[in-house]
């Protein structure tokens, strides 16, 4: 969310998330790791201290698992 004071925003605040800048997605990407999300917050979304951070080298979230179709093989489209 690159604005601060909108509704999803407010909403992302009060379920506990960070608003962090855009400048935090690139650099996490150009550096192949997740990097910490103090000095990227928007709009001093986080209280003092680092509720929410986690560890500087946080392993990436898990990615999602392929869906096995019928037959026990993954569904994807079959070339022609």
């Amino acid at each position: 969310c690159a604005f601060p004071r909108t509704p999803k925003a407010a909403q992302a605040r009060a379920l506990g998330g960070l608003l962090v800048g855009p400048a935090w997605i690139w650099d996490c990407q150009r550096l192949q790791r997740r990097l910490p999300c103090g000095p990227y917050l928007l709009d001093g979304s986080a209280s003092s201290g680092s509720d929410g951070e986690g560890d500087e080298e946080a392993p990436p979230p898990p990615r999602p698992t392929q869906k096995v179709g019928k037959g026990g093989v993954a569904s994807h489209p079959s070339p022609i």
